[in-house]
């Protein structure tokens, strides 16, 4: 079984199901694609800081194997070794940008699909009822002396 992260949009919007029915569901774990496309992968999901140091990683790599003559197992090993880490952290870099743009983390889903991870959450959302007000809040008790530094009641 997965775990699913769900964020919900800000609660500008007053009307719950608008704000249900908006939900993003984020896998947690290995995302194959953005380790085999990972600046693809970044720029399909809009997170341009990361997208930006990964190019820079890249270009940087590849001026530096040009300049100094790295041996070109060297750069491919590298090369893989930032692919395998961007494939270990896009889901939970995805999750902050969500977080960036206004979303807030809801719940934590366990499902072996998307489809069940929703249907969980839902059904969950569904049966989910406010809780009650107290019916009668109790009364602070009087004359049992005084805390604090005065020696009595009243007095400044």
């Amino acid at each position: 079984m997965a775990l699913f992260s769900v964020y919900l949009p800000n609660r500008q919007t007053n009307i719950r199901k608008d704000r249900v029915e908006n939900a993003y569901f984020v896998r947690d774990g290995f995302c194959w694609l953005a380790f085999f496309v990972p600046l693809i992968w970044l720029l399909a999901h809009r997170m341009w800081r990361w997208f930006l140091i990964v190019l820079v990683f890249d270009v940087v790599l590849g001026i530096l194997g040009a300049r100094f003559g790295l041996a070109s197992a060297f750069i491919t090993l590298t090369g893989l070794l930032a692919m395998l880490f961007v494939g270990l952290e896009a889901r939970h870099w995805y999750g902050l940008a969500l977080e960036r743009r206004g979303f807030t983390l809801a719940d934590i889903v366990q499902a072996d699909t998307l489809e069940e991870a929703e249907y969980r959450f839902y059904e969950h959302i569904a049966f989910a009822r406010p809780p009650a007000p107290p019916t009668h809040l109790p009364q602070p008790p009087r004359g049992y002396g005084v805390i604090g530094l005065f020696p009595s009641q009243g007095s400044r």
